[in-house]
């Protein structure tokens, strides 16, 4: 699975990519911003299966990127797994409406990490089933 992980924290983008790189198969990259997310995002010679991507970094944040994703052509079916050490309901209600239904609250733990990458492995497979559209292409 490509992996895109974005977080200004650097012991949060190390955690994850110590849980994530237990599993063999991973191509893990990382940015430490929203505004460098961004560029690896926009680069059509890089696909990600799954971003990773923290809801507050300073400049460009989290829902900032997540609403640019939505809103191009190319990139709206992009799973995206929403990081915040907050859940508010303000925030979870933000998310949802920006069109992701996958969070996970910080600090992140091992089993909860995994149980999102098998979920999103299983979506992945039931769009690329013979007879299935890929979600969000019109």
């Amino acid at each position: 699975m490509r992996i895109l992980l974005v977080d200004d924290d650097p012991v949060s983008l190390r955690v994850l990519r110590q849980i994530i790189s237990v599993e063999p198969g991973h191509q893990i990259t990382e940015a430490k911003s929203g505004s460098e997310a961004w560029k690896l995002l926009d680069n059509p010679s890089l696909i990600f299966d799954v971003v990773f991507l923290d809801v507050s970094m300073p400049e460009t944040d989290g829902l900032q990127v997540l609403a640019r994703i939505r809103e191009s052509q190319i990139l709206r079916s992009q799973r995206v797994v929403m990081c915040t050490a907050t859940s508010d309901r303000e925030t979870v209600q933000k998310v949802i409406q920006l069109g992701t239904s996958h969070f996970i609250v910080k600090p992140a733990t091992a089993p909860r990490v995994h149980a999102k990458l098998q979920q999103i492995q299983a979506e992945i497979a039931a769009d690329s089933a013979p007879g299935t559209r890929a979600r969000g292409l019109v």
